[in-house]
């Protein structure tokens, strides 16, 4: 028999009887598995049952104590606060609930008791529908889910004590109400022996941690029947986990079993294969054919491999005597072109040889993205054919110098690429002994970037010395102004104490105080700049009341800049409650109304109209008959310190524009400005509702 034959058939009865051994066990033990798990299955949806009929059971003793009982009748039609107090107000602390509601038969809520406002919504819970079904069952058990939250409810209609049967219209409807927390779970484990969790519609069932482990799902049902959620019930049952143990030493066994025969079957292939494996391997590696002599007169697949081993042995001397002489004769060109290849490697440049008419012969490109087009399509074009048109005339003049003054020429110049971007390079031409040019370009751009990056910064830095400069000129000039002013006043006071009238130092004081409001504008002005430049400045929306938040600011407005001005405000929004950042809306509106009221001269009418476009975003319109903008300066009014040419009167930093555009910015919202010289000016945002 051949030991392919051999092998064959060992290897098909060991996997047959392995096969067989492991279906039969198999098949017991799915069976003992279903009969025993169906078994305890039973018993435990049994045991569930039972304690979901006792807690609902429970519930409704409770809730039917209540509901019969005369005097809550009375209290549906009196509503005695007096009698709710003495007798009803201890209910929901005595059974632990977390929701009381005496409702009317018209289903008008006379007293509601929730423990967790958060978490209801009384308008879609208690409906006419829900009412209807009470009155027709009397007494009703349901489930429901608020704010993610699930609640057991008991209801039933409040009916006199002599009316057992429920047979008169209802006096009202009692609705019970207690959250499913960890107190109802343990209740529900206790009287159930078994481990209890609440799943949602969309998880039928969380994977078993344990094999012997036993679970049951019992729905939740609202009161229109429609499932809330479902309560797992998880008991582990010992009598499964010996079982297991059983079982997985059964397995133990047949898998002993297994490694046994494979062992015997392993030592019966090493009997048939390893002494003429090792005498084979041992020729091989000893490269002597006398090892296999005696395998070679088998007729088996031994004595095949040892025929064509010592057939191999005497090709391989007779080859190894031809490779010897070529290698001779190779390795004098290898050694010129390893020379060659490694100069070639070293180098990173782009290499070019031109003919004298133009073409490229050869080439060698060590980074393939240093080209606008593939190397592969370079040789056999002309140059004119490759670069462009501007640097081709350039180039033909470099190469004329070359042949003419036989030195080499420099010449930079860029190439665009396909994606849009240029390169930089620096190109010398020279000429060869053999006639033609070698060119050798170098990618430059990194340099030339550098460059161009450097110019950028030191143009940057002399902008920025001169912001720095204008900045401490206008916050100098700005406040040298209300400085004077409170000085001069307060000299005066101190000179003229004793002789002047109280009216007078009223209005000496007062103008210190709007000094230092100037002064406190100014400087909140400088801190908003301040904090966007450190990168503290950001968004922290609010609920607050924008009506009276408007008109606390134009108030302000008005003792800061002008107590004469005259401002008209229009609230037309749907609602004066909004989501906005408070303080970033101040620094806004109280930039915008300074500006209108400083630059309207006399007692011109500055409009402020607060609106609704849509239910997403509030409109913001301020309008004036003041001096108005310039075209010339309308495109660079948002930029810090920039003032328009004809406010040189004004006093003012140039910081107030650039503040609000930076402020609606972090809202993402949007301010645009329409003005004309000597008509006035008309600024529109248009900020965005956020959420909190």
């Amino acid at each position: 028999m051949k030991i392919r034959t051999k092998i064959i058939l060992s290897l098909v009865i060991t996997a047959l009887v392995i096969l067989v051994s492991y279906v039969v066990f198999l098949g017991i033990k799915i069976q003992r598995d279903r009969l025993l798990l169906e078994s305890f299955q039973q018993q435990l949806n049994l045991s569930i049952t039972t304690a979901v009929n006792i807690n609902e059971k429970s519930f409704m003793t409770i809730l039917r104590d209540y509901s019969c009982w005369d005097e809550m009748v009375s209290y549906t039609k009196t509503a005695d606060t007096n009698w709710y107090r003495l007798n009803i107000s201890t209910v929901p602390t005595i059974h632990n609930l977390t929701g009381m509601w005496i409702i009317s038969p018209e289903g008008r809520i006379i007293h509601a008791f929730n423990q967790d406002e958060s978490a209801f919504n009384n308008a879609n819970l208690f409906n006419d529908s829900l009412f209807s079904r009470i009155a027709d069952q009397r007494m009703l058990h349901f489930f429901d889910k608020q704010s993610n939250r699930i609640f057991e409810f008991a209801a039933s209609t409040i009916q006199p004590t002599m009316d057992t049967l429920k047979k008169q219209d209802p006096s009202g409807f009692l609705i019970f109400c207690r959250r499913i927390d960890r107190q109802y779970l343990s209740w529900m484990e206790e009287i159930s022996a078994s481990r209890v969790f609440v799943l949602p519609i969309s998880k039928s069932q969380t994977p078993s941690s344990s094999p012997s482990e036993i679970i049951s799902l019992i729905p939740l049902h609202a009161w229109n029947n429609q499932p809330v959620c479902f309560l797992e019930f998880r008991r582990e049952q010992p009598l499964v986990k010996a079982y297991m143990n059983i079982t997985n030493a059964t397995s133990s066994f047949y898998l002993i079993l297994a490694l046994l025969i494979l062992i015997i079957f392993s030592f019966l292939l090493l009997s048939w294969l390893t002494i003429p494996l090792r005498r084979i391997t041992e020729s091989l590696a000893l490269e002597d054919g006398t090892l296999i002599r005696g395998l070679i007169k088998k007729r088996n697949e031994f004595g095949k491999i040892s025929m064509m081993i010592e057939r191999f042995f005497y090709q391989k001397k007779e080859l190894a005597d031809i490779i010897h002489e070529k290698n001779e004769v190779l390795n004098s060109y290898a050694i010129a072109e390893s020379k060659n290849t490694a100069l070639l490697s070293a180098i990173p440049d782009l290499l070019f040889r031109i003919n004298l008419f133009g073409i490229i012969t050869d080439y060698h490109v060590k980074n393939p993205e240093d080209l606008p087009v593939p190397p592969d399509s370079l040789v056999g074009k002309n140059i004119e054919e490759i670069l462009p048109h501007s640097i081709t005339p350039v180039l033909q003049i470099a190469l004329r110098d070359v042949n003419t003054t036989r030195s080499p020429q420099v010449l930079d110049f860029s190439l665009p690429f396909p994606n849009g971007q240029s390169k930089y390079y620096e190109a010398s031409l020279t000429l060869t002994s053999m006639g033609d040019y070698l060119a050798v370009v170098r990618n430059i751009t990194t340099r030339k970037e550098a460059e161009l990056a450097l110019n950028r910064m030191l143009e940057k830095e002399a902008e920025l010395n001169r912001l720095k400069t204008q900045f401490i000129a206008t916050v100098s000039h700005e406040f040298r102004t209300p400085l004077s002013a409170i000085s001069s006043n307060l000299q005066l006071l101190d000179l003229y104490d004793d002789t002047w009238s109280v009216e007078k130092k009223t209005t000496a004081i007062l103008r210190i105080h709007h000094a230092v409001k100037e002064m406190i504008t100014l400087l909140n002005d400088l801190s908003v700049v301040a904090k966007d430049q450190s990168g503290k400045l950001t968004i922290n929306p609010t609920v607050f009341n924008l009506e009276l938040f408007c008109g606390e600011l134009i108030k302000d407005a008005a003792v800061i800049v002008d107590p004469l001005a005259n401002i008209k405000f229009e609230f037309t929004c749907k609602y004066s409650e909004v989501t906005l950042d408070k303080e970033l809306l101040r620094y806004i509106l109280s930039n915008l109304l300074s500006n209108a009221i400083k630059f309207t001269p006399g007692n011109e009418e500055v409009l402020l109209a607060v609106s609704n476009p849509d239910d997403q975003t509030i409109q913001i319109v301020l309008s004036d008959r003041g001096i108005g903008i310039s075209q010339e300066d309308l495109s660079n009014i948002f930029e810090p310190f920039h003032r328009g040419g004809n406010v040189a009167e004004f006093p003012g930093t140039g910081l107030g524009l650039s503040i609000v555009k930076r402020c609606v910015d972090l809202h993402k919202g949007s301010v645009s400005i329409t003005s004309e010289l000597g008509k006035g000016t008309r600024i529109t945002v248009l900020l965005p509702l956020l959420s909190n």
